[in-house]
């Protein structure tokens, strides 16, 4: 994910660089869907940002949103505040710009849904998320709208699994609130499944009490639905929410809810053909969550299994994934030279050029700055420190480890504050 800053994406000032030619055409789409969706007028904005003690002209923004001007880093900000939006979904939305080239121009939608299928199985979820909004776009274009409010869903809820894959979680967000509004017209396959992935965006923000209230009513749909695929994927987020939770808390009972979410959606996929790929992610939730719960060896075992059958397949995300928690599993149980080798192998696995796994580098990075602090090497400290917070700026997840980091640097930085004082 990119860090957005007045070189990177915004003018150092409008008049310097917003020719129409340079201006991204799809943050001046951004801006106008924010706007309209609040349903400010141009002179609206214009009135709330003054309130704010912010200035956006409404004829500036009416340039920036027929991309004839691009934005500064300032008034980007002055934007997110009317908007009650980060920073960072602007920088989420530059980031798409460098695929749109690859956006396709065919009408076929559900042939532009099997190209954006096959992207996703390649790791190509930036242009696979380009194919899927076109869809969308055709969806939306057919004479015969309230028909297609199926596929609409289909191809948002697509374009939202690409990006929660690129980490642009409130971009994720917004597309599944957006299928929502479609009410009782939605399929109940399609409302389960947006539930799920709502409840895991949430998960990933820290937020884990909405994220269980969310993940518990669609457990009930699941258990309802008599799909057995559909339930195991709710509990293993469910159990992915206890676990966040519980380390967060150092609670074992969290811990242990986890696990039995876990084991009991490994249960159901073995009974299951077909479903290798989401029973690996499972099984090294269960072999990461047994290690946490004071069980390593058995965490191990899984885990190695877990690894094996990922790089067998092709999956890199799990076999990058299934490393970096055998080098927890062995940080555990203290063994720092096999951690440290489990955690270069999913540095590996997790770096290539275009699409890195930069929470996947975080955690390794983490576990190395760990285990630096508990030998008491000040040069490894400050090394893996140092590409900590270069991988901190590139996340917008929020799990345990991002949070533990966020709070020791705000304990560094006021005890920084209170010597100088």
């Amino acid at each position: 994910m990119g860090q957005l800053s007045p070189g990177r994406g915004a003018a150092a000032s409008e008049g310097t660089r917003g020719d129409a030619a340079r201006a991204p055409r799809r943050l001046g789409q951004y801006l106008r869907q924010l706007r309209e969706g609040y349903g400010y007028t141009l002179r609206k904005v214009e009135e709330r940002a003054l309130a704010m003690g912010e200035s956006i002209d409404n004829s500036q923004l009416s340039r920036f949103e027929k991309g004839k001007a691009v934005p500064s880093f300032d008034k980007l900000r002055a934007l997110a505040k009317v908007f009650n939006v980060s920073v960072q979904n602007f920088s989420d939305v530059l980031d798409l710009e460098e695929f749109a080239e690859f956006k396709p121009k065919g009408n076929d939608y559900d042939s532009l849904i099997d190209q954006g299928n096959d992207l996703i199985k390649r790791g190509e979820h930036g242009v696979a998320f380009m194919y899927y909004e076109r869809a969308l776009e055709v969806a939306m274009a057919s004479p015969q709208r309230e028909h297609a409010t199926e596929q609409v869903a289909d191809a948002r809820w697509r374009m939202a699994a690409s990006l929660r894959s690129l980490g642009k979680l409130s971009m994720t967000e917004a597309e599944l609130r957006s299928i929502f509004k479609e009410g009782e017209l939605l399929d109940p396959r399609t409302r389960l499944r947006c539930l799920h992935d709502l409840c895991d965006v949430y998960r990933q923000f820290g937020d884990f009490y909405l994220a269980s209230v969310i993940c518990k009513e669609a457990l009930a749909l699941a258990e309802g639905s008599g799909d057995p695929f559909a339930e195991a994927r709710v509990l293993n987020i469910l159990g992915s929410t206890y676990h966040d939770e519980g380390l967060r808390g150092q609670n074992q009972q969290l811990l242990d809810q986890a696990l039995d979410c876990f084991s009991r959606a490994h249960k159901i996929l073995e009974e299951i053909s077909g479903a290798e790929k989401f029973q690996i992610s499972v099984l090294i939730n269960l072999g990461g969550c047994l290690a946490t719960s004071g069980k390593a060896d058995e965490g191990i075992a899984r885990l190695r299994q877990a690894a094996t059958a990922a790089r067998t397949r092709g999956y890199r995300r799990a076999a990058s994934l299934a490393m970096n928690r055998l080098g927890e599993a062995y940080f555990i149980k203290r063994d720092f030279e096999r951690a440290r080798t489990s955690l270069s192998e999913a540095d590996t696995l997790a770096s290539r050029s275009g699409e890195s796994y930069y929470d996947i580098l975080f955690c390794n990075e983490y576990l190395r700055w760990r285990m630096a602090r508990d030998e008491e090497s000040g040069v490894r400290e400050k090394i893996a420190f140092g590409r900590l917070r270069h991988l901190r700026s590139m996340l917008e997840r929020k799990f345990p480890e991002v949070i533990e980091f966020d709070e020791y640097v705000e304990s560094v930085r006021r005890k920084h504050v209170g010597t100088s004082l």
